[in-house]
């Protein structure tokens, strides 16, 4: 009996380190929910636009995508020189713009958006360069160098 409340504390501590990474305080600045603006900014800057189409509330992929790799060290050292980060979210449980969300609803209608999370990589005049559809159980770094490669950088 005595053993049972180690059990327990070992078997809680091994869930905390099992957790996803903190977040890069980048993240909050780089990622952004308007895609016209990023597409300016891409054109500005010579990069691509990435496009997270995102459940962030309810969808535990999306939510993975999001704190293993979307906020991560890894991924935005390359996003930051190659690519304007938007997401475009559909929640269930927290409240959204309705212009916003009619907006979110018109761009899943444009790409053809079947499933989350589903990302795009746009040029600057809106067109599909690269798109995935699953995250395939990667890590920033895994993710950033299969991305790197499809987008030849």
């Amino acid at each position: 009996m005595k053993l049972l409340p180690l059990i327990c504390l070992t078997t809680m501590l091994g869930l905390i380190a099992c957790g996803p990474p903190p977040p890069d305080p980048r993240a909050k600045q780089l990622w952004g929910d308007n895609l016209e603006i990023a597409k300016a900014q891409a054109a500005k800057n010579n990069k691509l636009v990435f496009v997270n189409f995102t459940g962030s509330d309810w969808c535990p992929a999306c939510m993975a995508l999001h704190d293993h790799v979307l906020t991560q060290k890894a991924f935005l050292d390359f996003a930051e020189r190659n690519l304007e980060l938007v997401f475009i979210d559909f929640p269930m449980n927290k409240p959204i713009d309705e212009e916003v969300k009619i907006a979110n609803h018109a761009l899943a209608d444009q790409y053809g958006i079947q499933g989350y999370p589903t990302v795009l990589v746009l040029d600057v005049d809106g067109t599909v360069v690269h798109r995935v559809e699953e995250l395939g159980n990667k890590n920033a770094r895994a993710y950033t160098a299969d991305l790197k490669k499809a987008l030849n950088k």
